[in-house]
């Protein structure tokens, strides 16, 4: 009986598979915890690791590659309770029975760190060369303010004169429209008035 509270995968089929050991190995051999009888499974694939808190997902090397929501993985990647693995023809959702009831409103950001790609909801954004400067300076410094000096010597470091804060206001309307779901009501990026602007991700 799987113990209460542990994250399990669950496939197509509705077996699951918790998480209880630690880790899991999924692949094509006979030894792992997840058989998976497809030639385009390596032998030992993919492995979940359960540290008591936090699920992560890694690829063993494996010669067709690990899905983590429709996108190849290249480094180890944090579960998130609703998450979708994908391994050749096998699909997985990762359940996480204590995972947080997320607020409905609030949106999912996620940034690959090795492709640089941008994702919110499992959408990907696609953002203008100044949208982007904007951004990488919000999530480097995320929770913390970026004043409108700091985000003009950043987004527009090739102007020698003042950057002026329409400027800047217009930027940051354009980047939430791309990134909140009501950009009238953003949650992503806030106003800290007279001092300027901050990323918050959840």
């Amino acid at each position: 009986m799987m113990g209460e509270g542990i994250p399990y995968l669950i496939d197509a089929a509705g077996r699951q598979f918790p998480l209880e050991g630690g880790v899991v190995i999924l692949g094509r051999s006979p030894n792992c915890d997840v058989i998976i009888p497809d030639q385009r499974v390596s032998r030992r694939h993919a492995e979940v690791r359960w540290d008591g808190e936090t699920a992560t997902l890694c690829d063993l090397g494996s010669a067709n590659g690990t899905f983590l929501n429709g996108r190849r993985i290249t480094t180890p990647q944090t579960l998130h309770d609703g998450d979708e693995i994908g391994i050749a023809s096998a699909l997985f959702s990762f359940r996480d029975p204590e995972a947080t009831i997320r607020v409905a409103e609030f949106p999912r950001l996620v940034v690959d760190e090795a492709t640089g790609e941008i994702w919110v909801n499992r959408n990907p954004i696609s953002l203008s060369p100044k949208e982007q400067a904007l951004f990488d300076l919000l999530y480097h410094n995320v929770g913390r303010v970026c004043s409108k000096q700091r985000i003009a010597e950043a987004v527009w470091p090739e102007y020698q004169a003042e950057v002026y804060d329409y400027q800047i206001e217009s930027l940051v309307k354009r980047l939430r429209e791309k990134l909140e779901p009501d950009p009238r009501h953003p949650v992503l990026i806030l106003t800290v008035r007279g001092r300027g602007y901050k990323l918050i991700i959840y």
